[in-house]
């Protein structure tokens, strides 16, 4: 038996092993934090291949090829995508985008038809926080907010979905919800900044070399291109101002800067004008402007001042293009103040109230008035598409597919028909998803520096599905008839310029469009050609929309309405009209109401006739049903970017 003395040391000691072991255990559950020395950034050449000698080899048609793509695409490294169940990593990315078959929630998918090139852009935010929850050997791994996180893909019992039975979840969905709304609420303040088990820039810098690995990894120059790039996401509360940085080449920094360190759209141009001087070729891609609250298309600075020419300059500098359709929503226009428009109510979706001064077309008319006071036109875009999927499945934009591209909130048909959207539960999944779109490329070849180039001369449009073929140029003295493809855009670069361009005011007295648009392979035949025309005159902004080519036979009535051409889907098959629309429209078009006075810019939109929308598909499929008011049908389309005239 210990004597009293002796046992007071030992119970001294004891207790300090204890309080010194109760301190490092709760250190490791709750560092200390956030880590955020300095680390330097420099831009530095990441190729981690040679792909020199392939680029080399590619003979580049001056006629321009088409490829489709995706440039919004998030995996396991993005915390929502990671919180909506995702685990799947860039390098599946690329392989489904490339055509392999990848796991998603236990499921073999594949992609029905090969993208020709795709961007993996995770979220900058918290870039590192997610190398850490994911990977054991990184520091704070074993914190209780990574914790948190893998918690959610670790559920006591697997969870099967009642249209899939044989498939596991594995999906805690009782944290999930719990745990989005918290990284929102965190990622939305104003003082906004990493957590506390954030380890510091080097961890950010691991991430982004996993991404910089794919996409070397799958360049294939000539047969598939991938681009380093990421998605600065700012929340101004409710408000979606968020850009995808894409990268010309591999001379990129060491990490991407995200809202945390650049904290409005300014700091984020004076960050790319910055690395821009230090090597790397680099632009920023808006998107959702549908759910910015009137931040988009701002005409004013971050400090409330009205904008200035150098404001103006570096906006259209830095963003020669804007995503107009993804699958949170077309941004186009709004049903709501787009009245006169028939097409108008295509896939809305915003936070209550809409905003007119959220969607592009309001956008490229305010563009034309900045340039008469400026002499700068920020807001001068070019159009794409993608699907901003969560779900690491680039380019899955078909109707008819089981599954969408927004992780658990819309991966099973019980979950698109009940579930309320974690974004804004006000609104149910299916009021607001839909399959995203792609961006369609005019280049010389399938390389990054061919593609990127024409991203930047804005010669691409944006689809909402598995895209059809068109062209559209403006210029003067078009053939009426063509042999063949080669001819006609021979002819439109001989005799104009193509979307994206500026047309020569030398010569306003035969300005003429030259437009041409091909059905899809697989898909529903055309139903029209429409050209939108915005101008600026006498201190007003006007529009206009003119149905130029129309299937069936049909002419515009004289009131300006369009006959229906008897275009239907059988509700019960999803088989649409095979006899009505046509495979390919074209016309040489002139504006009867062209003002040479006055700043202008038309852009091209090409209509599908209906088919089946994906609540349709689910409705014949699995019986689910939706509410009367939820369209069966879809029309899809195309939107060119625009061509300027500025007197």
């Amino acid at each position: 038996m210990l004597k009293p003395k002796k046992l007071k040391i030992s119970i001294i000691i004891t207790l300090a092993i204890i309080l010194t072991g109760g301190f490092y255990v709760f250190k490791m559950f709750f560092p200390t934090g956030p880590i955020l020395d300095p680390v330097p950034n420099p831009i530095s050449d990441k190729t981690r291949t040679n792909k020199q000698a392939e680029e080399a080899q590619l003979k580049p048609n001056y006629l321009r090829n088409l490829y489709f793509g995706d440039l919004h695409v998030h995996t396991s490294l993005s915390m929502d995508a990671y919180i909506g169940g995702t685990i799947a990593n860039p390098d599946d990315a690329y392989k489904f985008a490339r055509g392999e078959a990848i796991e998603i929630f236990g499921k073999q998918m594949k992609i029905e038809r090969p993208l020709d090139f795709s961007a993996v852009t995770d979220h900058a935010e918290a870039m590192g926080e997610m190398l850490t929850i994911q990977n054991p050997e990184e520091p704070a791994h074993k914190a209780y907010a990574p914790r948190m996180f893998r918690a959610i893909h670790e559920p006591d019992e697997p969870i099967h979905s009642v249209y899939n039975p044989d498939i596991p979840v594995n999906i805690d969905t009782s944290n999930q919800l719990q745990l989005f709304e918290y990284a929102l609420e965190q990622i939305g303040r104003d003082d906004r900044k990493h957590p506390a088990f954030f380890r510091g820039y080097t961890t950010t810098a691991k991430a982004w070399d996993i991404i910089l690995d794919a996409a070397e990894k799958h360049y294939h120059p000539g047969k598939f291109t991938t681009f380093a790039g990421f998605e600065w996401s700012l929340f101004i509360g409710r408000s979606h101002l968020h850009r995808n940085i894409i990268f010309r080449d591999m001379m990129v920094p060491d990490y991407p800067l995200s809202s945390f360190e650049l904290k409005h759209e300014e700091a984020l141009w004076n960050w790319l004008q910055q690395i821009t001087d230090d090597g790397a070729t680099a632009m920023a891609i808006p998107h959702n402007s549908n759910l910015s609250d009137g931040g988009a298309f701002s005409s004013r600075d971050n400090n409330g001042n009205p904008m200035s020419k150098e404001y103006a300059k570096l906006r259209q500098d830095f963003e020669p293009l804007v995503e107009i359709h993804q699958s949170k929503g077309s941004s186009e226009v709004h049903a709501a103040f787009w009245k006169n428009d028939e097409f108008s109510g295509f896939e809305n979706y915003a936070h209550p109230p809409p905003l007119e001064n959220n969607y592009v077309r309001w956008a490229l008319k305010k563009g034309l008035e900045h340039e008469q006071t400026y002499g700068v036109n920020p807001f001068k875009f070019g159009l794409i598409g993608s699907t901003d999927t969560h779900t690491a499945t680039p380019g899955k934009v078909e109707e008819h597919s089981n599954t969408g591209n927004n992780a658990m909130a819309d991966l099973f048909p019980e979950a698109r028909a009940t579930q309320r959207r974690p974004l804004n539960e006000s609104f149910q999944v299916y009021e607001v998803v839909n399959p995203g779109g792609m961006v369609a490329v005019w280049a010389e070849e399938n390389s990054r520096g061919y593609l990127f180039d024409a991203l930047m001369r804005k010669e691409c449009y944006a689809t909402s599905g598995w895209g059809f073929q068109f062209g559209f140029f403006g210029g003067g003295g078009f053939q009426k008839h063509y042999k063949s493809d080669q001819n006609l855009l021979k002819d439109g670069y001989k005799n104009g310029v193509p979307m994206g361009s500026d047309l020569d005011s030398e010569n306003t007295q035969n300005i003429e469009f030259l437009i041409w648009a091909k059905k899809d392979s697989i898909g529903a035949n055309l139903d029209r050609i429409q050209v939108i025309k915005g101008w600026h005159k006498d201190r007003q902004l006007h529009e206009k929309i003119f149905n130029v080519s129309l299937s069936d036979g049909r002419v515009v009535n004289d009131d300006g309405t369009v006959p229906d051409n008897g275009a239907t889907v059988n509700l019960e098959t999803g088989e649409w009209s095979r006899d009505k629309g046509a495979e390919e429209l074209f016309i040489v078009w002139q504006d009867e109401e062209f003002d040479p006075e006055a700043k202008a810019f038309y852009y091209v939109r090409v209509i599908e006739i209906p088919t089946a929308s994906w609540q349709l598909w689910d409705q014949i499929r699995y019986g689910t049903q939706y509410p009367d008011h939820i369209s069966m049908t879809v029309r899809e389309r195309a939107w060119s970017s625009p061509i300027w005239y500025s007197p």
